[in-house]
Order: structure tokens, then C-alpha cells, then sequence
């Protein structure tokens, strides 16, 4: 299996779920070898279950997967804390709906949801919970309660902060964080256009079709990730067009 944990149906969390463009990131997922994709579309986004109602309506549901004419694709959420951490919290689709609803219980979108309340919420076996993009909004990273870290299950090589922060600097950051903490990295495109999906990929052993499965492989490190040669390339276009977009839907 050959997976990008980190992918947005919208291009902003104010813009509607586009299906055309999500199917081009299938397609371009394809052509960059990957065969599995996690949606995980911001909590705080407009309109948020406008990429679970495209799924659910359209393709079958297999095990824990949406099965899009032969590729793959999970379903979870990015969540903000109030501690400027993002997690990316994958799962059945359904259980994700109902983890979604009992955080907008709590939400404050001034504020966002407290790290400890959010982890409150997480039971540690239904959910593979991965902490994206550690270094961000951080230059250092913030305490966190050993209860917390029990709950993650690995952090992430964002494809967006290796092309900001230098692809070294930002690996042996967290390379650090994550030999601390004793967790395993992943990887994650954080693709709001097709155009940078390909960026970086995890490349599981095993044809994992559950998140129980995912989350055994990455607990044993059973996988490997892999950047691609044009990360820079991708990552640039696609924020040259992602600022366009914004630049346009004020007009």
C-alpha cells in the first residue's frame, strides 16, 4: 500500500468540496504511484461533510475505505487546538462524524477545542491519530502530558514545511522530536491542490484496508517514506495557484 496521510478536498476551509478536483487528485495520486489517500478536510471548514456526503453517496464503502474505482480512500479530519497544534485523527467514517459532532460541542472557532479536552474525546484503539506538522506555529514545541503522547500515534514530514523550512532543517527537527517522544514519522503532502499530491508517500508492506491494520504497521514500522525528486516543484505551484484562488474568490 502506497498512502498519503494528508489530503484536503478544498483548496480553502471557506471553499466548497470540489468534486472534479478531488477526482484530478486521484488521478494525479495514480500517476505518482500511490494507490491510498487519507481526506482529512479541516474540522473548522465550511461546510465539512460536503467531502463525506460526495463519498458516501458515489462509492462503496469497504472495511474502513471508500472504494474510488479501484484506489483507496480513508476518511478522518485536521483538528485545531487552542495550543496551535493540528491533529489528524483517521478513522471509520462514521465514527469520525460523531467524533466531529461531539467536538463542535466544545468548539470555539475564536478559540478552538483544548488540546486535553480534544484527547478526552479520542478512544486510542478506534482512531489512528497522527500530529501534523509539529514545527509550524512552533520553533519549540509545547509540553505535552505523557497521557497525550500515549494517544499518538506518530508525527509527520509535512510536505509544505519541508519546502518552507528546508528539507534537512525540517527532518532533523522532527527527527528529534519524534526520538523523544518515541513515535514513529509519517508522511503528509498536505495537498489543498491536486497538483502537490505526490509530493511524499508512505510505502506500507502490507495492503492495509483498515485503520486497525494502519495503525499495527505503523506501530511495528513496517513501511517506509519516500520524498519525491519534485517536492520543491509541486509544493511551490501549488501555492502559487492556492494564493491565486483566494486572490480570485474576493473579486
Amino acid at each position: 500500500m502506497k498512502i498519503d496521510f494528508h489530503v484536503h478536498g478544498k483548496i480553502t476551509s471557506s471553499f466548497p468540496f470540489d468534486r472534479e478536483k478531488f477526482l484530478l487528485s486521484i488521478e494525479e495520486a495514480k500517476e505518482g504511484r500511490l494507490n491510498s489517500i487519507a481526506l482529512t478536510e479541516h474540522c473548522h471548514a465550511d461546510n465539512f461533510l460536503e467531502g463525506y456526503e460526495y463519498l458516501s453517496n458515489n462509492y462503496n464503502l469497504v472495511d474502513d475505505y471508500y472504494n474510488v474505482d479501484g484506489f483507496k480512500v480513508f476518511y478522518g479530519m485536521e483538528v485545531t487546538t487552542l495550543q496551535k497544534l493540528d491533529i489528524l485523527i483517521i478513522g471509520v467514517p462514521l465514527d469520525i462524524i460523531s467524533l466531529k459532532e461531539k467536538i463542535s460541542e466544545k468548539y470555539n472557532y475564536e478559540e478552538f477545542i483544548d488540546i486535553n479536552k480534544l484527547f478526552e474525546l479520542i478512544e486510542k484503539i478506534r482512531y489512528l491519530v497522527i500530529l501534523a506538522h509539529p514545527y509550524r506555529k512552533h520553533e519549540k514545541f509545547p509540553e505535552l502530558s505523557n497521557t497525550i503522547w500515549e494517544k499518538i500515534d506518530a508525527t509527520e514530514f509535512n510536505a509544505t514545511d519541508l519546502y518552507n523550512n528546508g528539507i534537512v532543517e525540517m527532518q532533523e527537527k522532527v527527527l528529534k522530536l519524534a526520538k523523544i517522544n518515541n513515535i514513529p514519522i509519517i508522511c503528509g503532502s498536505d495537498t489543498h491542490h491536486y497538483i502537490q499530491i505526490s509530493s511524499v508517500k508512505n510505502i506500507f508492506t502490507k495492503d492495509c484496508t483498515t485503520v486497525k491494520e494502519i495503525k499495527e504497521e505503523i506501530k511495528k514500522q513496517n513501511y517506509k517514506t519516500e520524498l519525491s525528486s519534485d517536492l520543491k516543484v509541486r509544493v511551490k505551484s501549488a501555492k502559487i495557484i492556492k494564493k491565486l484562488t483566494k486572490e480570485l474568490g474576493k473579486k
